[in-house]
């Protein structure tokens, strides 16, 4: 065929099908960050619902225990990963995966023997330890590869492994609540570790990288220098959060704490949706801030108000539909609670504000401030939440928290005033 022709020719219907589905990779991130967030979201559900509060309340306390492994890991391995590899060569991070892979097995093996120590204290978690021991590595692992996955670039393998996940849980925990009988916790929790264990595969091998310590003199002082301030702060994030929650269900009523828990769980959507948008957009943020920082703050811009503009009318829908929300998913008597997930929402629309800070906070070369800014507003959230209960119930560990979100965002605008004028 004449080959002037030819390209005179239309495209083949497949091809033109095949540019549509050509999405930007913003929206293939918020499609797997929604993908966990639902199944989280349903999981929840499934338990406070089918099992009873009494077996979400165990779910809970291990679920807090898994919380806390991942966020030191998090601050250990994956955050300080977003920043630095953005200032690597693509010749180079390669090791630097491997380097990585090799942290995430040896920080596994610690976390299970870690628990496993810690269980010896208490008998009554011998039934479940095993299968949370799978959930906890499975997950871990799992949650890593993804991050990993999303910084090299591959998008669409990210959300395909939240999807093999995804699925499989919910099929498993739907036969589980078609039974005969109620759902145990540790069938829960082998349900939620096993479907784990097909994307933690499928992840591995598209990244196509090996554990290896081999690059640890080349990377480990920059690694450690974000990590270092890191650590500390995501144990202390973890304790402003629950000790709040431990402190309102102590002072309080279980009716209090299930409502506190379903709450969390209902916004905790809204906290995987700012984590996909940190594990997507940090990495490349961090290119821009170090090589153009007038680009970076037109970026970080940009960013703030397409956040804004996707979350705040949601937020504002599940304000006004809190009462009959609150009393079909809550428990029992709970309906008086309707005000607590209305201060939720005002929480979040704080935290959207003050999350571009926390961006570019992350982004320096020093951790410090994002440590500090912490212990400021932990500190002055649990100076107040007595009070605060004392006078509005359950909202007060809210008010706690929204108190702490402004004392964070003071700080760091401060902090940037001084340290990055051009991007503040």
């Amino acid at each position: 065929m004449n080959p002037t022709l030819n390209t005179m020719l239309p495209k083949p219907l497949r091809a033109l099908r095949l540019e549509r589905l050509r999405l930007s990779p913003r929206y293939w991130v918020v499609a797997g960050q929604a993908t966990v967030s639902a199944t989280s979201f349903l999981t929840n559900i499934f338990i406070a619902r089918l099992c009873g509060l009494a077996t979400f309340g165990e779910y809970s306390a291990w679920q807090l225990v898994l919380l806390l492994l991942l966020a030191v890991q998090g601050a250990v391995i994956t955050q300080p990963m977003q920043v630095v590899v953005g200032a690597l060569p693509a010749t180079r991070r390669a090791a630097y995966q491997q380097l990585l892979l090799a942290l995430q097995l040896i920080f596994s093996l610690l976390a299970v023997a870690g628990v496993v120590a810690g269980a010896r204290l208490l008998p009554q978690a011998a039934a479940v330890l095993p299968a949370f021991v799978v959930l906890l590595a499975a997950t871990g692992g799992q949650d890593t590869l993804r991050k990993l996955l999303l910084a090299d670039g591959k998008v669409q393998a990210a959300l395909a492994s939240d999807v093999l996940s995804a699925g499989g849980q919910l099929l498993v925990l739907l036969a589980l609540a078609l039974g005969p009988q109620p759902a145990t916790l540790a069938q829960v929790m082998w349900a939620v570790g096993l479907t784990t264990v097909p994307a933690l595969l499928l992840g591995g091998r598209v990244l196509g990288a090996w554990p290896s310590l081999r690059g640890l003199r080349r990377f480990g002082r920059r690694h450690w220098r974000q990590a270092r301030w890191l650590l500390p702060t995501s144990l202390l994030q973890w304790g402003s959060a629950n000790v709040l929650l431990v402190f309102a269900g102590w002072a309080g009523s279980p009716a209090m704490l299930g409502v506190l828990r379903l709450a969390q769980t209902a916004m905790g959507i809204f906290n995987l949706g700012l984590q996909a948008v940190e594990n997507y957009a940090l990495p490349r943020l961090s290119q821009s801030f170090y090589q153009a920082p007038q680009l970076f703050g037109k970026q970080r811009a940009a960013l703030a108000r397409k956040m804004l503009l996707a979350a705040v009318p949601v937020l504002a829908l599940l304000a006004l539909a809190a009462g009959p929300l609150v009393a079909r998913f809550g428990p029992a008597g709970g309906s008086q609670y309707a005000d607590l997930l209305r201060w939720c929402c005002l929480l979040y629309v704080v935290i959207l504000l003050v999350y571009p800070l926390r961006l570019t906070i992350r982004l320096q070369a020093d951790s410090r401030h994002y440590f500090v800014g912490y212990v400021l507003s932990i500190v002055a959230s649990l100076l107040s939440v007595r009070w605060l209960t004392g006078h509005y119930q359950a909202s007060g560990v809210v008010l706690g928290w929204l108190l702490a979100q402004l004392v964070l965002g003071g700080y760091w605008a401060l902090a940037l005033r001084r340290t990055a004028p051009v991007v503040r």
